[in-house]
């Protein structure tokens, strides 16, 4: 097992793929054949394309801000309003930001189709015990947490994010949570065993 505590001065930032603005690299893993999934933040304060990513699905999110609308064309529209709410689209679809209401930022997880899949959800409040996937990332928003797995503890401050791999069973339990988004990522058969 895997446990990597990475805080925002481990990100990276570097350009969009179109050039056009910057994102923040939280944590991403590649495999044989490239990228299998990327954890990114990025800012969007004007209407423009969204870079082209074919063979990859990505589930998007507003972190921050008033928020902003998604354009696929043919494929529809996506309202990225409402803070934690995902929004899951295809990066072979043509996706433009329109309507932007100010500056805001947003949460993309990229998972490499066929070889990587996700489950995203928000945890608000309380206590929460799920078992752990292949890879689970869990991303603070606000306030601090305790992540337990078994005799391991963790306490997360806001902005920084635990990456948990290859835990063979067992559950996790998260408490004292304000504000927190865990994505459990489910590798192809192919792609199990290969390390961050």
């Amino acid at each position: 097992m895997s446990v990597r505590l990475l805080k925002p001065n481990d990100f990276k930032v570097m350009l969009w793929k179109n050039g056009r603005g910057t994102t923040t690299e939280l944590a991403r893993e590649d495999g044989a054949e490239g990228m299998l999934w990327r954890l990114s933040a990025a800012d969007v304060i004007e209407a423009g394309e969204f870079s082209s990513f074919p063979g990859i699905d990505r589930v998007l999110m507003l972190l921050e801000g008033q928020g902003f609308d998604l354009d696929f064309g043919s494929h529809g529209r996506a309202s990225v309003h409402e803070p934690l709410t995902p929004v899951h689209f295809s990066g072979d679809w043509a996706a433009r930001a329109e309507n932007v209401r100010g500056p805001s930022r947003d949460l993309n997880l990229m998972l490499a189709r066929g070889r990587a899949v996700a489950e995203v959800s928000v945890v608000r409040g309380g206590s929460n015990t799920r078992p752990l996937a292949d890879r689970s990332l869990f991303l603070a928003i606000e306030g601090s947490l305790q992540i337990a797995m078994g005799p391991i503890e963790r306490q997360l401050g806001a902005g920084e994010l635990l990456v948990i791999s290859d835990h063979t069973g067992g559950e996790v339990t998260i408490s004292k949570a304000t504000s927190l988004v865990r994505m459990d990522i489910t590798l192809a058969q192919a792609e199990r065993g290969r390390r961050n």
